[in-house]
């Protein structure tokens, strides 16, 4: 085979792939298209009333901004997504915002594995994770998001406490906990496997301790 016929025919397969890719779904540059667009005409943003219509709050379950998300949480979010389109496609006003579990063990273990200050490394980690769920194209409206280490959030989950208190529902006395010497943390049944802290795998130990109740 001569040097012409091979390159011939090496532009002709070329020309044949390029040809069979411009027929396949190429996600990167479609998706990113039809994203951007939603975004542009805030498609998902949610009025808190609109004459006429039934109104519906739909709410999955916040990730903790510990690190990039997974298809255990798509495998959480994706049933909300779909019940809160099919309500939107029939007709209602549905709200179904997100937001990040930002406080607690989760995060801050996270931060300090990875060397960095629980605040930048949350704050980077939401931002990711805004961005994987926004190319993954779930109705969220955005204009509500939620980020429980925000001053503007959590000032009233202590203003309810503060409430609670007040009216004596909200009170300290001594009982047994489950206590993680490795965590430094009392945990729910549901954190101890078989005896063991079940992020540290530490010993739990049954400890009496002052609670809040």
């Amino acid at each position: 085979m001569t040097t012409e016929s091979q390159a011939s025919e090496s532009q002709t397969a070329e020309s044949s792939r390029d040809a069979a890719d411009r027929g396949r779904y190429q996600p990167g540059s479609i998706e990113a298209k039809w994203q951007a667009r939603w975004e542009q005409d805030d498609l998902y943003h949610t009025p808190d009333h609109v004459p006429g219509k039934q109104n519906r709050y739909h709410l999955t379950m916040f990730p903790y901004p510990s690190g990039d998300l997974h298809v255990g949480h798509w495998f959480a979010m994706t049933p909300s997504d779909a019940l809160a389109r099919y309500f939107r496609m029939r007709g209602w006003n549905v709200l179904f915002p997100m937001g990040f579990d930002a406080f607690g063990l989760p995060a801050e273990n996270a931060a300090i594995k990875g060397g960095k200050h629980p605040m930048a490394w949350t704050s980077a980690n939401i931002d990711r994770m805004r961005g994987q769920m926004k190319a993954m194209g779930a109705m969220f409206d955005w204009d509500r998001e939620v980020n429980t280490s925000s001053p503007d959030y959590y000032q009233w989950t202590q203003w309810w406490f503060v409430q609670l208190f007040k009216r004596g529902l909200a009170y300290q006395k001594k009982a047994t906990a489950n206590w993680c010497p490795d965590c430094n943390t009392t945990l729910a049944n549901e954190k101890v496997v078989d005896g063991r802290c079940e992020r540290s795998d530490t010993i739990v130990v049954q400890s009496e301790m002052e609670q809040w109740f």
